[in-house]
């Protein structure tokens, strides 16, 4: 079984800044260049690492980090893309979507970095 990072340092590690990365997801769906599971994967990632510091409390932030987490889990679900060892249905993603999140964009970042 493939080792996945569970921490945000060890997953985003080699990630752009976060507004290297705004701007790259913009300007690639503004070309319609990036893939919607690209998108959604990628756009995942970003709000996980905007929010990592949030307020569990404040529930608009957390709404909206749930919906963007949970656009992922249902594309993967319905299409069969998850790339990682725990698919989409493994009770650990209920209780923590981030992990889901990281697990994914750990093997994309391996995967799309030479």
């Amino acid at each position: 079984m493939t080792n996945v990072p569970s921490s945000a340092d060890t997953t985003y590690r080699h990630a752009p800044n976060v507004q290297e990365e705004t701007e790259d997801l913009l300007r690639l769906r503004r070309m319609g260049r990036i893939s919607e599971r690209d998108w959604l994967l990628r756009r995942a990632a970003l709000t996980d690492r905007q929010t990592l510091g949030a307020d569990p409390a404040d529930g608009k932030i957390q709404t909206s980090v749930q919906g963007t987490f949970d656009k992922l889990l249902a594309f993967d679900a319905a299409n069969g893309t998850t790339a990682g060892p725990l698919a989409t249905g493994h009770p650990a993603w209920k209780a923590d979507p981030r992990g889901y999140v990281r697990q994914e964009y750990a093997i994309w970042a391996g995967n799309a970095r030479p």
